[in-house]
């Protein structure tokens, strides 16, 4: 199992990374999205993520990735190293750190 389907398969949401990240999400899952200058919650946020301003759309690897300005392989790697050090009680306090 490569690196992109553990991350995959274990279950971490956009939503639960994107709050990571300091976005706030309402109680209808929409948030100011963080790739355009937008002052209205047009993003989307469950599983995966869709702007409705710009368009902007994926999985949490896609979301990690274009947030920190880093590779696809790059933002699984840090998911991945994420989950294990919270599998292993661990306290980070910036997981997902380019």
């Amino acid at each position: 199992m490569n690196v992109f389907e553990a991350v995959r398969e274990n279950g971490i949401t956009v939503r639960q990374a994107a709050e990571h990240c300091g976005i706030k999400i309402n109680r209808n899952g929409m948030a100011v999205c963080p790739f355009h200058k937008d002052k209205n919650p047009r993003m989307k946020i469950d599983r995966r993520y869709y702007c409705f301003g710009c368009g902007e759309k994926g999985d949490v690897i896609d979301f990690v990735a274009k947030f920190y300005g880093i590779g696809k392989k790059d933002a699984a790697v840090q998911i991945a190293a994420a989950m294990e050090s919270k599998r292993l009680g661990l306290c980070q306090k910036s997981l997902f750190k380019a």
